[in-house]
């Protein structure tokens, strides 16, 4: 993987050749946040074979083995990564006779496309998810979603003071990218480790968070910890809504497809402040990055198409599906 990660990048110019590390190295996190950076990379590699009068067709395959790259890693965790490549790059082959100038417009011209189409969804689920929550006051937020990030700013502008709680995953420390934008829209916070979440939830009045990826029959996926979340708001019957664009749609499941399980190695993570570090040896620390939430713990997804109820998002998925022609 390493080498394979090492080949690919170095097929990237050297001022995209940091966007990559930054999603290798989970250093920037959100699916959307990397979506966008990959399509930097797209018009980099077109921008740059252009400049350098490049056959079409080397530019093409420099995309697509970029683009596979990210669909076998990224993607395997978030279908919304893999859709959003496919949609980028659907049908690069077409441009390939065509002269270099006309090829990298069209293909810069696909890719902001969808960049564009997904950013007026996106701006959709957050005005949804404004109506839906705007009188509640103690709203917890898991993990980090790039959507919800963007909702956080939203509601910034109500007139209404808002408690964000924030439960810290300690798989990617996926809670801290939140504090800023929340106190920057004036938020007051509650910061606490995941391990209390139960304590913490009954004081809530929704529990919010994005979506890796969603399967048709309404199950979400997300950060590991995320199926707690679901277990304690159905305990306490909190409504727990996912924020996402249909985008993130994984049609496959309802072929038979299992979702492959994706597992971190984490020993650098848990241990870096043990004192002996000889205690390493022989301990098994790896762990999933992402878990499903079952349907009977989600009461429904915010979506472009508006607030769905988690036992219709069946046919929304359907019927996004056919409106995309099967290009996912």
């Amino acid at each position: 993987m390493i080498q394979a990660a090492e080949s690919v990048r170095n097929l990237l110019t050297t001022d995209v050749q940091s966007l990559f590390d930054d999603i290798v190295g989970q250093k920037v996190l959100g699916a959307s946040n990397h979506i966008s950076i990959i399509g930097d990379m797209i018009e980099s590699i077109a921008l740059d074979g252009k400049h350098n009068k490049c056959n079409v067709k080397e530019i093409i395959e420099k995309i697509q083995s970029v683009s596979q790259f990210f669909i076998k890693t990224r993607g395997e965790a978030s279908q919304a990564v893999s859709n959003a490549i496919l949609l980028m790059t659907n049908n690069l082959e077409s441009h390939s006779d065509k002269p270099i100038d006309e090829a990298v417009e069209e293909i810069i011209n696909q890719k902001n496309g969808y960049l564009e189409y997904n950013k007026e969804a996106t701006l959709k689920v957050i005005d949804y998810a404004n109506s839906a929550v705007k009188d509640m006051k103690n709203i917890l937020v898991y993990d980090y979603s790039s959507t919800v990030d963007k909702f956080l700013k939203r509601i910034g502008e109500n007139e209404q003071t808002y408690t964000i709680y924030i439960p810290e995953s300690r798989i990617i420390d996926g809670g801290l990218p939140y504090v800023k934008v929340c106190k920057e829209a004036g938020h007051q916070i509650k910061f606490f480790p995941d391990a209390a979440l139960m304590y913490y939830l009954k004081e809530c009045d929704v529990a919010l968070m994005g979506a890796e990826t969603f399967f048709p029959d309404g199950t979400g996926f997300n950060t590991t910890g995320s199926d707690i979340v679901g277990l304690v708001c159905d305990y306490y019957k909190i409504p727990l809504y996912f924020l996402t664009p249909l985008i993130k749609l994984d049609i496959r499941s309802i072929y038979g497809y299992k979702k492959v399980l994706v597992v971190q190695e984490l020993e650098k993570k848990l241990t870096k402040d043990w004192p002996d570090q000889n205690l390493v040896e022989n301990i098994d620390f790896k762990a999933p990055e992402l878990l499903g939430v079952t349907p009977k713990h989600i009461s429904g997804f915010i979506t472009e198409e508006g607030i769905i109820p988690v036992n219709q998002i069946f046919n929304v998925s359907m019927n996004y599906y056919k409106k995309l022609g099967g290009a996912i």
